[in-house]
């Protein structure tokens, strides 16, 4: 097993005492308090990754720091980035010179299969957001922003065949770095392999999903099926969603706190693949802290 990179996504709120995606009122919006909110957010996101560098978590998800960043009231996103240049290079020293891997995943509203042009062209703006703020970090390609794939809108062959369209529309910067993922109802693996193969682009595992919504893989079945579409000198190795539901609740609620029984199994599973671990535990840091643990003592 040569599982290199294992971590979370979001904040480590309850070990660093602060968020990195602090928000401001849309009411309220002006350029001082947004400069102020996202000089804010940029001094926690270097304050987490010291604290997970420190912990031997060397994945993370950054969240969105910039409020409002696609909204017609922002100021223009390249003058953002550009009055924050230095904090981003800063930052991305950072993440080189310690081997971290990052990537982002925008909200469920980023949706480029939608039949509203509207709504594509929205979802193209926060994509590329996503996409300047890992150029601007100086990060290479091996850094994702994670998308799903979509809606069905009655049709799903249709939905998936709009997919391939409106990513062969984007910039070639935001191309390089996208990812798509399996969900639990709509795409599974099957259907995510089916886009990669019209367009190449790389497919995140998730075995959670997976475990909901499956064409009876096994899970190690899913994860060469997966690893194949990631090329490593430009892609990094897999990328891999876990969690499980969290017990008595609704089917598709991540756990609060990572059941490491569960977690061990998987690990003694996969002992013979390579893939990067991202964590989709509601309490962050906490889990990835006793994970890690379990990866350390399987070495």
């Amino acid at each position: 097993m040569n599982i290199l990179k294992l971590g979370y996504v979001g904040n480590a709120f309850s070990s660093t005492g602060c968020k990195p995606d602090k928000n401001i009122r849309l009411s309220s919006y002006n350029r001082e308090k947004l400069l102020s909110t996202v000089k804010s957010n940029l001094t926690c996101i270097k304050k987490t990754l010291q604290f997970n560098q420190e912990n031997h978590l060397l994945f993370y998800r950054i969240a969105d720091f910039i409020p409002f960043a696609s909204h017609p009231v922002s100021l223009p996103l390249e003058e953002i980035l550009d009055f924050f240049q230095h904090e981003l290079q800063n930052i991305g020293a950072y993440i080189r010179k310690h081997d971290l891997r990052i990537s982002m995943h925008p909200g469920q509203y980023t949706i480029i299969n939608s039949p509203k042009e509207e709504v594509v062209n929205k979802s193209i703006q926060e994509l590329l957001y996503d996409t300047l703020v890992l150029d601007r970090m100086g990060l290479d390609t091996t850094a994702k922003v994670q998308l799903h794939v979509g809606g069905v809108y009655g049709d799903k062959t249709a939905a998936m065949e709009r997919f391939v369209k409106n990513y062969l529309r984007l910039p070639d910067n935001i191309q390089k770095r996208l990812v798509i993922e399996n969900d639990d109802r709509l795409f599974d693996l099957q259907n995510c392999l089916t886009i990669h193969k019209e367009i190449d682009i790389p497919v995140v595992f998730d075995v959670f999903h997976h475990s909901i919504k499956n064409n009876n893989e096994t899970v190690v079945q899913a994860l060469q099926l997966a690893q194949e579409t990631w090329t490593e000198t430009k892609d990094g190795i897999l990328m891999l969603d876990w969690s499980s539901n969290q017990p008595n609740a609704k089917l598709g609620r991540h756990a609060n706190s990572i059941d490491l029984n569960r977690f061990r199994a998987f690990i003694q599973s996969t002992k013979a693949m390579n893939f990067d671990i991202m964590l989709e535990i509601r309490d962050k840091e906490q889990s990835a802290l006793k994970a890690i643990r379990v990866l350390l003592d399987n070495e």
